[in-house]
């Protein structure tokens, strides 16, 4: 069974905190390693061996710049299936900068995550 590796910044807050239960609840069963800064993310990227053992990386990036802090090292993301949840406002057009990590799928913070969930299982049953 897959893994999920969860980035969610220990700064993102009660968003954060929500977007977690949210995963933990719908997603039972399914080993999960929650990641709280950028390099912890990057270091439990770099353990996967091979393509088979791939692992499902969410990138909850709530505001723009925890984006720049990711795309910095985007290249360890090639090749991986990568899963964003995007801030809502924004002060700039991301499009181009999302689209450099090949994202699976990407959302943006709602209330409930139903749609992401549901995406996630998919990709899990693959």
């Amino acid at each position: 069974m897959r893994k999920l590796i969860l980035y969610v910044d220990r700064d993102s807050g009660e968003k954060g905190r929500f977007f977690l239960k949210i995963i933990q609840k719908r997603m039972p069963g399914i080993k999960m390693h929650i990641c709280r800064t950028v390099d912890t993310c990057v270091t439990e990227v770099n353990q996967t061996k091979s393509y088979m053992e791939s692992p499902i990386i969410v990138l909850f990036t709530d505001n723009e710049d925890r984006l720049d802090d990711l795309y910095d090292k985007k290249q360890i993301y090639q090749d991986k299936k990568i899963v964003m949840v995007l801030p809502r406002e924004k002060k700039r057009d991301n499009t181009a900068v999302i689209h450099r990590f090949f994202p699976r799928y990407f959302t943006y913070m709602d209330d409930q995550y139903d749609d992401l969930c549901d995406v996630l299982h998919k990709m899990i049953v693959q």
